[in-house]
């Protein structure tokens, strides 16, 4: 005799909701993390093997390296997940008002992996999301043999517009032309809220009084087409931005160095005869601007592929309604690891649902982490590669920041994944939810991701069903593409689990 379906019956076993579907028993087990839940972790905390020692020490300097006289700012500026910063207080400037900056730089050594920003930028940083969040100005990378240029808006929310200055194309034509042999260069910037049909426009300038041409040497021809795009071929780059940037607003209350918040190297560097927000600083005598870790030797455990997440007894970010949550440092880098609680065997003939609060703290880009059903069985490859995963997607492109989406895997390896859907911003709590209906989309399947207020659905396509999966775990894990951290955390979880869990 065949099984009677009940479609979403719902009683109480022991405390816990247990719902039936089709002849298959779920219950919705619930975690508010007010004490440790003895969740089975996987690489989640990685101690480093080599810890970085970083050593800050910039600031006022009497040497004359960058400007026309005596007196500058910089020094040894060392890229790392601890913000540290020299700058002026500024009155604030938001994307509403017009505002200039002008200036020079030079640089006299360069370490791989260094980063520093310079320009106008929200004190407010958490660390660790690579460029400063609320930030407009310059963004230098480093090697060994000098550095490469952009510049760009980076919005309260996360989201990034801007261009490279000097030739990028990635993974085929990445040349460092800003030398680091003392060469000077100039430069300004122009923000004007009215332009681009009153979305906002910045322009951006730079020239050298040596360095007015580049070899490269034979190129193809894309690399070729960019080298002529970028300095010191051109010397005026204008940016629209994005339509809705404006909108979402970026605050300006300092202007000078920051490092750029990502574990790494370090470059000598120096600015002078800067021009800002209505002021001129030739640097002729220390300015006594807002000094933040500039000066300061320290060792760094929170270097790149250094996971740092699970159960925390003490931290409140996520909103819960006491201390204790889940979460923490998620890198795109290193081994696979995860945090997760034992809830299965699920599949994808059952109702899956999860609920919860989630603040993402900080996130640099190119970065991303996934939560909620997968398998334990793969521990060198992240199920969202692997197989076997149903749950969200946290990640984007850095012209958005990180979208909050569903995705699935298969057993088989059929991957799916909407193109967009809700934003996560930093900062912010929000409520969220995850629900896949078996019997949605005719009978392949639905996905459908809540975050707030904004909803996002992923139908599997006929066939993909029948793939099925093996979910025994629910929780965090990282993904293994190469890249920076997440910081995120969770509370008041309420998820699907087999009801013998």
């Amino acid at each position: 005799m065949k099984h009677i379906l009940l479609c979403m019956a719902a009683t109480v076993l022991g405390g816990q909701q247990l719902i039936l579907v089709g002849a298959e028993p779920t219950k919705l087990k619930t975690e508010d993390f007010d004490r440790d839940p003895g969740w089975e972790g996987h690489n989640n905390h990685i101690v480093p093997k080599n810890v970085l020692v970083v050593k800050q020490d910039f600031g006022f300097s009497p040497t004359n390296l960058a400007g026309k006289t005596e007196g500058e700012i910089g020094g040894r500026i060392q890229r790392s997940t601890t913000p540290a910063s020299y700058a002026a207080k500024i009155p604030t400037r938001t994307l509403n008002d017009k505002f200039t900056a002008s200036g020079s730089f030079a640089l006299t050594k360069s370490e791989g992996g260094a980063g520093v920003f310079f320009g106008f930028f929200n004190s407010q940083q958490p660390g660790g999301s690579g460029r400063p969040i609320g930030s407009l100005g310059l963004d230098f990378d480093f090697e060994g043999k000098g550095g490469r240029l952009a510049v760009r808006l980076i919005t309260n929310t996360n989201k990034s517009c801007g261009t490279f200055i000097t030739p990028y194309l990635p993974g085929k034509f990445r040349p460092t032309p800003i030398k680091n042999d003392g060469t000077r260069y100039h430069w300004t910037l122009a923000y004007d809220p009215a332009a681009a049909d009153n979305n906002g426009q910045f322009i951006f300038t730079m020239r050298s009084d040596w360095h007015t041409a580049e070899n490269y040497g034979p190129l193809p021809d894309a690399s070729q087409r960019e080298a002529q795009a970028r300095f010191p071929n051109t010397k005026t780059f204008t940016i629209d931005l994005t339509p809705g940037f404006k909108k979402e607003g970026a605050t300006f209350d300092r202007f000078g160095i920051q490092n750029m918040m990502k574990s790494g190297g370090a470059v000598m560097m120096y600015f002078d005869d800067v021009a800002f927000a209505g002021q001129d600083e030739d640097f002729a005598k220390e300015p006594n601007w807002v000094a933040n870790g500039n000066r300061t030797t320290y060792e760094d455990r929170e270097v790149v592929g250094a996971h740092d997440f699970g159960f925390n007894g003490q931290t409140h970010h996520a909103g819960g309604a006491k201390a204790g949550e889940v979460g923490g440092g998620l890198w795109r880098s290193g081994d696979y690891g995860y945090y997760a609680d034992k809830v299965g065997p699920l599949n994808l003939d059952q109702r899956l649902e999860a609920r919860g609060k989630a603040k993402l703290v900080t996130a640099g880009p190119d970065s991303d982490m996934h939560i909620g059903w997968f398998s334990s069985a793969a521990k060198d490859k992240s199920p969202d590669e692997a197989g076997n995963f149903v749950g969200i997607h946290v990640g984007g492109p850095t012209r958005i920041g990180h979208y909050f989406i569903p995705q699935f895997a298969t057993a088989t390896g059929t991957k799916g994944k909407v193109d967009s859907g809700p934003i996560i911003t930093p900062g912010k709590v929000f409520d969220w939810s995850l629900v896949y209906d078996p019997a949605g989309a005719n009978g392949n399947g639905e996905m459908t991701v809540t975050l707030g207020t904004e909803s996002a659905t992923l139908a599997l396509k006929p066939g993909q069903k029948k793939q099925g999966v093996t979910l025994d775990r629910f929780g965090l894990f990282t993904s293994q593409a190469g890249g920076q951290m997440v910081k995120i955390f969770l509370d008041d979880l309420s998820y699907t689990a087999a009801p013998s869990l």
